[in-house]
């Protein structure tokens, strides 16, 4: 049998827009004895800017199918998620526009599990830096099944250069251009983050370049067409090249190239190979020197003189004569 929500979890949900008739918002939702649901992030820091995800499963232990659409019978049907600021614990608002559920289509059969992933930043801003708990809901009309609490961070990352250049797009409106890393999961990574000079927290693009070695800083340049270019080292001898398309509604990657070679670094491995070589050439000829003894060297025979004799290898003069 299901049971009412704690006033607590009731409040919260009456807080937080549940989007249906006033007539059924006035009723206490109840938990659900027939879905579950298990979230996680997809990372523990977040660079502002970037996607911010969730990802879980939905489990229907139910004898009907659980149906998330846009028609009329599962309109009340909804995945949402509330956020809270860890530090006040204040519900963050969602923003105007924001969808009635993070997920727009979904159907779980009786017995059925089924992954879904939702991005933050369709409902919320998350243009300031700090902490956040998430919660998941699942609403199946009048009833509600929740995930434990979700707790990621938003960082700003560590700047690298910045250039501020205009794009045809933004009818030639100047945009500052940031390269910008952070560790990430034993590694460091890169992104390409745009704003706007006048507005900072407003992120107009943001692209990711994938892992970075940061011998040789990682470079942006500019090209007709609203493409933009940034070289970085990938490892000890090799360079990425990502060409980015602006000139749509979302920046586009146009081409990759992960094997572009660093000139000093190929003479520093022919320089080791060489070296190499010759060390095993000098290693093999002492071994053959070693296997042809002690007369392995000379090219002409040795003949003792009857009065020479030998005594452990060692050849000795005759005694001097008696005076």
């Amino acid at each position: 049998m299901n049971r009412p929500l704690l006033p607590a979890l009731a409040a919260l949900l009456a807080a937080a827009a549940f989007r249906a008739p006033a007539a059924d918002a006035a009723a206490a939702p109840v938990v659900s004895a027939a879905l579950q649901v298990q979230a996680s992030a997809t990372q523990l820091e977040f660079v502002r800017g970037e996607p911010i995800v969730l990802e879980g499963k939905i489990a229907n232990a139910g004898t009907g199918p659980f149906i998330v659409d846009d028609y009329g019978p599962y309109l009340l049907n909804t995945v949402k998620v509330y956020l809270r600021d860890a530090g006040s614990g204040r519900l963050l608002d969602m923003v105007p526009g924001a969808p009635a559920s993070l997920v727009e289509s979904l159907v779980v059969r009786p017995g059925e599990t089924k992954p879904f992933s939702v991005d933050l930043r369709r409902a919320y801003d998350l243009s300031r830096t700090g902490r956040y708990h998430a919660e998941v809901f699942v609403f199946r009309g009048n009833e509600a099944a929740l995930s434990r609490v979700v707790s990621f961070s938003v960082v700003d990352g560590v700047e690298l250069s910045a250039s501020v250049r205009p794009l045809a797009r933004s009818q030639n409106r100047p945009l500052r251009f940031a390269l910008l890393y952070i560790d990430r999961n034993k590694r460091q990574e890169l992104f390409l983050r745009v704003t706007e000079p006048s507005a900072p927290s407003r992120v107009v693009a943001f692209v990711s370049l994938g892992s970075v070695v940061r011998v040789a800083e990682p470079v942006v340049g500019f090209a007709p067409d609203d493409l933009v270019t940034v070289v970085q080292q990938i490892s000890r001898d090799r360079f990425a090249r990502t060409t980015i398309d602006f000139s749509g509604d979302t920046p586009r990657i146009v081409e990759r190239d992960d094997n572009l070679l660093s000139m000093a670094a190929v003479q520093e491995d022919i320089n080791t190979r060489l070296l190499m070589s010759r060390l095993a050439e000098s290693e093999a000829a002492g071994s053959r020197k070693e296997k042809k003894g002690v007369f392995g060297d000379r090219s002409t025979r040795t003949v003792l003189k009857p009065e020479q004799k030998i005594y452990s290898g060692e050849t000795l003069a005759p005694p001097s004569p008696a005076k």
